[in-house]
């Protein structure tokens, strides 16, 4: 008798913690939180690009271009991420996590992912990649859906911490 009442219990409370990884954004958008210096929420178009680069060296690299834009004319925002990988037998970036690697060379031969941000109502100097994960949970040929959590790092030493989700349909 006594586990009729208890049983119940347990199944409700370890119902759904309302996690974030299942978040989802319309089609063409993105939606990011920023926090450092200041706390604000991002939201925009999101598109990206597809191509294969061959290097001076022969070797062929998929190259995928997340471009994430907000606002009017005139308080532009706009980050940059690139996620380059060898060639695999499928075509394009594949699903799953990419980390962020220190770029202490040129981008010759790189594999890895690189990004700027041109956060103009933030600050006038640009901020560049410096760590965390950009996950890919879906590529198709039309749309990409994922999610990020990076760290970036302006040439003051000023870092920004961006989360959040994308759906980005490619750019035409």
């Amino acid at each position: 008798m006594f586990c009729f009442g208890i049983v119940p219990f347990f199944l409700l409370a370890g119902g759904s913690k309302g996690d974030l990884d299942t978040l989802k954004v319309e089609n063409g958008t993105y939606s990011f939180t920023i926090n450092g210096q200041l706390s604000l929420q991002l939201e925009g178009l999101a598109t990206f690009e597809n191509s294969i680069e061959e290097d001076k060296f022969g070797n062929s690299m998929n190259k995928l271009l997340l471009n994430f834009t907000s606002g009017d004319h005139v308080k532009m925002q706009n980050l940059e991420f690139i996620i380059a990988s060898k060639i695999k037998k499928h075509h394009g970036v594949p699903v799953g996590v990419h980390k962020i690697k220190n770029l202490d060379r040129l981008l010759n031969k790189f594999s890895g992912v690189y990004g700027f941000a041109d956060l103009g109502s933030i600050s006038e100097l640009p901020f560049f990649i410096k760590s965390g994960d950009i996950i890919i949970t879906e590529y198709y040929s039309d749309h990409v859906d994922g999610r990020l959590e990076v760290q970036l790092e302006n040439a003051n030493g000023e870092s920004l911490n961006v989360k959040g989700f994308f759906n980005a349909d490619i750019k035409v």
